[in-house]
């Protein structure tokens, strides 16, 4: 028996115990405002109040939320990624990359060469991570990182040390692109890991998911990296399928011209394992694009004070649920309530009452929180376009992609890819 069906028959197993789950389920959301506690008397010198909590589609399940970055490394993430990556959290510009790529009897020696390895679509897909890893709450969420190209490589188990995941993404950048893209190596170990039938620790009461980012389309082990076949699709898109019957919905993020070009893969991992679909024509964009993704199925937050009628002047809603903001306050009683849509439409509202008064102390945390919105904002910024206009971008790359015809790109001449 091969190492793919042995892959396959204890991933079945598994499935047998868990058939019949659906992800989060279709309760409404449900609001849970952390900080600060109703009732609460808060003295400060701000005018705002930092008001943080957590949403979710079901109220039954827990907070737990595990992520796995899937990461394409091929050869042709070396290019261009459309911008200035700037200083986003990037490690400095000796990268492995600059070895010539070269082809001998199928196989892919080297590295392709590269202008600057910091603007690179590999640059990016660690760029958009890395400013993922700064939103999410490190107490109740995992992230694990894989890699793929020529086949998959665990580079980090699930873990709820994210600086640790930080100092994995910054060796995956100095190593450099390489070889093909076999997506469906990528899904399968991402299964596995997320299932604890790999190197990370079994959760049963999380939510699981995978952030699969690529600037391609599957061209093993069929294709031997030159092309895309029926059968590396299928494979592809079968692992997906088998992702989406354990309860792990896999999010693609196509980016670049040849993943939007034969999107057909990109849409069918997305379709059968339940997750989402997200067409980047400008790879750099990824930055401004994981965190709209919602595991929790809740995408919509709203922060209003009652009392004024001001809505939060600062509002960040992260992937796994957890919201932080800023609230104009005023002297007195303050009626804060927090609403949340779900992805179904579905609506739920929490309310808290506080009681300001001026002094002549600071609150650290709203000082700490202004400070990275700063920073976050800036990096988008650097882009040269607004997360509005990137999301509508989105919106019409996604309406593209679902009408074009689903066609082969024809075979590459080149090395691997």
């Amino acid at each position: 028996m091969n190492l793919s069906r042995v892959w396959f028959v204890r991933l079945y197993l598994v499935l047998l115990v868990v058939a019949g789950f659906d992800g989060v389920g279709v309760a409404e959301p449900k609001v849970q405002i952390l900080s600060p506690k109703d009732g609460s008397r808060i003295t400060q010198d701000q005018k705002s109040i930092f008001v943080n909590g957590k949403v979710a589609r079901d109220a039954g399940r827990s907070a737990n939320v595990d992520i796995f970055l899937v990461i394409d490394i091929s050869g042709s993430t070396a290019m261009y990624g459309g911008a200035d990556l700037g200083d986003a959290d990037q490690p400095p510009e000796s990268s492995g990359f600059g070895m010539p790529q070269i082809s001998i009897g199928g196989m892919s020696l080297g590295r392709p060469p590269l202008r600057n390895p910091r603007n690179s679509i590999l640059a990016a897909e660690i760029a958009a991570a890395r400013r993922l890893l700064l939103q999410l709450n490190s107490e109740t969420t995992r992230v694990g990182v894989l890699t793929f190209s020529e086949g998959a490589k665990l580079t980090q188990p699930l873990t709820h040390d994210f600086e640790q995941v930080r100092r994995v993404l910054a060796d995956i950048l100095r190593a450099g692109p390489y070889g093909g893209t076999n997506m469906v190596e990528g899904i399968r170990m991402g299964i596995t890991e997320l299932m604890g039938l790999g190197s990370s620790e079994k959760r049963t009461d999380a939510i699981k998911v995978q952030f699969l980012l690529t600037d391609g389309f599957p061209s093993l082990p069929i294709g031997g990296g030159k092309r895309m076949t029926p059968e590396d699709i299928s494979l592809t898109i079968n692992a997906a399928r088998l992702s989406g019957k354990a309860g792990i919905k896999v999010h693609v993020f196509a980016l670049g011209e040849e993943a939007l070009s034969y999107p057909r893969a990109a849409i069918g991992i997305a379709k059968e394992s339940g997750g989402t679909y997200t067409p980047v024509v400008r790879p750099a964009d990824a930055l401004a694009v994981l965190e709209n993704i919602s595991v929790v199925g809740v995408d919509y937050v709203q922060i209003v004070n009652q009392t004024t009628g001001q809505k939060a002047t600062q509002l960040r809603l992260a992937a796994d649920g957890f919201f932080a903001s800023a609230v104009p306050v005023v002297e007195g009683r303050n009626q804060i309530d927090v609403l949340a849509r779900a992805s179904d439409g579905s609506n739920s509202r929490e309310t808290i009452n506080i009681y300001y008064q001026s002094g002549n102390q600071k609150s650290l945390e709203l000082e700490v929180f202004l400070e990275k919105e700063k920073n976050l904002q800036l990096e988008v910024e650097r882009l040269g376009k607004s997360s509005t206009e990137i999301q509508r971008e989105i919106e019409r790359n996604r309406q593209d992609s679902l009408t074009r015809p689903q066609q082969l790109p024809p075979p590459s001449d080149g090395p691997a890819r």
